[in-house]
């Protein structure tokens, strides 16, 4: 009895979904006389023109005339190797900036676009804070220690007090060394 069940239940299961297959496909078969219309329309119209191709200009081959000229890859002459040597000796080597020091946030500003605002006092320890004047943190206050680095002459605060912050910078000069010089940031008024 049981099997008859499942052979007459599994029937049923059959007819249903036959049936629901049979009314979808019969519902995508509906009145499609507006589409077939504008697909007409469109097909009987005539066909757009094309634009022309752009005209191409024509190829004109450059010759290399430089072959006469010393290469920017050959060795340099021993005569200018020497001039230069002489240049680079006159330089002190410990003053030079560190390559492989990581930059702080305010050497992307000109010391001349910051301005020292006051100090923050805790005991053994002072900061100075500064006000940048320019640029996109316009009118941000920063606290800087000594040993921290300003401005875009690798700008080493040497010292702190009540009335200014010393820096330590250092510019290139015109023989290609660097020269260390000292700016005094004071209390903006």
């Amino acid at each position: 009895m049981l099997s008859n069940f499942k052979l007459s239940l599994s029937l049923t299961i059959r007819a249903l979904t036959t049936g629901a297959l049979i009314l979808s496909v019969a519902a995508c078969t509906g009145n499609t006389d507006d589409l077939r219309a504008w697909v007409d329309r469109i097909k009987a119209q005539p066909p757009g023109r094309i634009a022309p191709m752009p005209e191409v200009k024509e190829y004109k081959p450059h010759d290399y005339a430089s072959a006469h000229l010393k290469s920017p890859f050959s060795e340099m002459e021993p005569e200018l190797e020497t001039q230069l040597q002489a240049l680079h000796d006159g330089c002190d080597d410990s003053v030079k900036p560190d390559p492989s020091r990581r930059k702080e946030d305010l050497e992307r500003y000109s010391i001349d676009s910051m301005e020292m605002v006051g100090i923050l006092e805790r005991p053994g320890k002072l900061w100075g804070l500064i006000r940048l004047t320019a640029g996109p943190a316009k009118g941000s206050v920063v606290n800087v220690s000594e040993g921290n680095y300003v401005g875009i002459n690798h700008g080493s605060i040497v010292k702190i007090d009540e009335q200014q912050i010393e820096i330590s910078t250092l510019i290139p000069d015109s023989k290609g060394c660097w020269e260390k010089r000292t700016i005094y940031m004071a209390l903006a008024q």
